[in-house]
């Protein structure tokens, strides 16, 4: 254990630890809400728990964190902001399109098993529940993209006008078209990633304003659900009142982060102090290390396991003892699957990158087009998200984009195909200028 702990002290040296811990229990909150989510029915069926306990709900407050996630995310965004050179959107673009390429391969092939054996109804479902997360990846690269955007508008004038924005988008969604609430899908998100670019200053806000601040922002949350259409709940679900403020995000999931994002710096130093000890760091960043492939094929191996529960027909009444053993039983399983087997998937999705990068010539691409690249991939990510891989040949529409899974699946492929051999490009450029 002690060569292990040496190890990972060795592999993080120099890293913040407060901003890795963090972003590792952003993902790993999320992969429990999951895990409390579904309730099987005496039916056989799969509801969302908090159709069957709406009391609940007040448990998304605590498990919704994703805000701060892309807060961290946001300050990594400076110094690729101010780079002259292409390679770090490109790294970043395989980083985060690499690893979803096997899991939309293996959904779509579980969707058609699942369609001939189970019905269409059930293939729908095995090529949707596993790939819906990859949203997270497709918001993140268009973010990754707009880097000089976010660290332009990131001040606190611009941070008003982001939030009149999003509450401008939300009265259209509510009072025009509902789908122009999807705007907020990038504005909402893209907030929070513009404030973490300001991150180091806003560390140094006095402890009395954040705390005014998180008291402020929340307070201001609560209104808004009380006064406008909006459900109480940070996660899409029928079961409470109130227009989502997930899918796509509202002013709410916006207030909730600013108080979140408050909060986190008021408990920064605290936080500081307690990874300072190694012990608690290293188990910490054991997790962190492996949080991205955990959270990408969580819901792959859930949605096997959910299926597992229905077939033997084992269907407790929700938050009954024996329900709260199921779910125990079922998240240690599958948290033990995907956490054994997320190193191999590590490295399925470089040398998948590898591999498709091996057709393409060398390529010099300046940042316009890296950031294209990034968009393209985002939109490709987006589309699964939304619309699924089943029926993999069948052409169908997403927000009026055209869509066929199967050619995503291509089109995500070349792009990191691309980026791979040009980043590696970019590389023998910069070696070499720096060798003369």
């Amino acid at each position: 254990m002690g060569s292990i702990a040496s190890k990972v002290l060795a592999a993080s040296a120099g890293r913040d630890r407060v901003m890795d811990a963090v972003k590792a229990l952003a993902l790993l909150l999320v992969i429990a809400g999951h895990s409390l989510a579904w309730t099987v029915t005496s039916s056989g069926s799969v509801i969302n728990t908090l159709d069957a306990v709406p009391y609940m709900f007040p448990l998304t407050w605590v498990l919704q964190i994703l805000p701060l996630f892309f807060l961290l995310a946001g300050a990594g965004l400076t110094r690729l902001a101010a780079a002259r050179d292409s390679r770090g959107y490109l790294v970043r673009l395989t980083r985060l399109s690499a690893p979803a390429l096997p899991l939309i391969a293996v959904a779509m092939v579980l969707a058609l098993i699942a369609g001939v054996f189970a019905g269409q109804d059930a293939g729908r479902a095995a090529g949707l529940l596993p790939v819906q997360l990859v949203w997270f990846l497709g918001v993140y690269l268009v973010l990754v993209a707009a880097a000089p955007l976010l660290v332009r508008f990131s001040g606190p004038l611009a941070i008003a006008i982001w939030l009149v924005l999003i509450l401008g988008v939300d009265l259209l969604r509510i009072n025009v078209n509902e789908l122009i609430g999807w705007v907020n899908l990038i504005l909402v998100w893209g907030l929070f990633a513009a404030i973490g670019t300001r991150l180091e200053r806003l560390r140094t806000v006095r402890r009395p304003i954040l705390a005014i601040g998180v008291i402020v922002f929340a307070a201001a949350a609560i209104i808004a659900i009380v006064v406008g259409p909006y459900s109480p709940a940070l996660i899409s679900t029928d079961a409470v009142k109130g227009i989502s403020n997930l899918a796509p995000p509202t002013i709410v999931l916006a207030l909730v982060g600013l108080a979140q994002i408050c909060l986190l710096l008021l408990l920064w130093p605290l936080l500081q102090r307690a990874l300072d000890r190694d012990r608690l760091w290293v188990p910490i960043a054991i997790f962190a290390s492996r949080a991205m492939e955990i959270y990408l094929w969580h819901m792959l191996v859930f949605t096997l396991a959910i299926a597992g529960m229905i077939g033997l027909g084992i269907a407790p009444a929700a938050l009954s003892p024996l329900w709260w053993l199921q779910h125990i039983a079922v998240a240690a399983v599958v948290l033990g699957v995907v956490w054994f087997a997320a190193p191999g998937l590590g490295r399925l999705a470089r040398s998948l990158a590898g591999q498709l990068a091996r057709p393409f010539p060398r390529l010099s691409l300046g940042t316009a087009w890296a950031r294209g690249l990034l968009v393209i991939a985002a939109i490709a990510l987006l589309c699964v998200s939304e619309s699924g891989v089943a029926e993999p040949v069948t052409l169908r529409s997403v927000l009026l984009l055209p869509y066929v899974p199967l050619a995503a699946l291509l089109v995500l492929g070349i792009v990191v195909g691309i980026a791979t051999k040009a980043s590696a490009g970019v590389d023998r450029v910069l070696g070499s200028g720096r060798s003369g």
